[in-house]
């Protein structure tokens, strides 16, 4: 009857121990800025295993370009290896060098919800990552025409204004 026990004990402990408790999904956050520059600071600590990191920010929705940086600095209690990741599925580069593990990003076409995934694995007792998501955005065509436009009845005027 104990090995029934022990038998039933060890596959609970089994099932709940092996759930993603590591994996951090955080609520969806507006950067903060605007109208043509957007920011936000992000980041999370975790235990001694592997990780799957979600965060969702929103802005203004114009089209833009993203660029940001995560990174982890190995301390006496833990380290961070980064295994993915990705900005609206846009694959980003992650380099682990040892004791240093980081992502830098520039460039990244984005518009609307914005969501970022890290995956990774974490060693020793407690290890933490933090970064930084900026988004620029980029004027539409029409309001490059708007400007030009612009610009050519300005130099009518003035040109108008020489010869009277």
């Amino acid at each position: 009857m104990k090995l029934k026990s022990l038998l039933l004990a060890a596959l609970l402990a089994g099932a709940f121990g092996s759930a993603a408790a590591n994996d951090y999904n955080a609520p969806t956050v507006p950067l903060t800025g605007g109208p043509i520059d957007w920011s936000i600071s992000f980041g999370t600590s975790h235990q001694a295993g592997a990780f799957t990191d979600t965060y969702t920010f929103t802005y203004s929705g114009l089209p833009g370009t993203a660029a940001g940086f995560f990174g982890n600095v190995a301390t006496s209690v833990g380290q961070i290896d980064f295994g993915t990741a990705s900005l609206n599925a846009t694959p980003l580069n992650v380099t682990n060098l040892g004791g240093l593990s980081f992502s830098y990003y520039t460039s990244i076409p984005v518009q609307g919800l914005l969501t970022l995934v890290i995956t990774g694995t974490s060693y020793g007792v407690a290890s933490s990552y933090a970064g930084t998501l900026d988004v620029t955005a980029v004027p539409e065509p029409a309001t490059y025409g708007m400007l030009l436009g612009g610009l050519a009845l300005v130099g009518v005027v003035a040109r108008r204004r020489k010869l009277s």
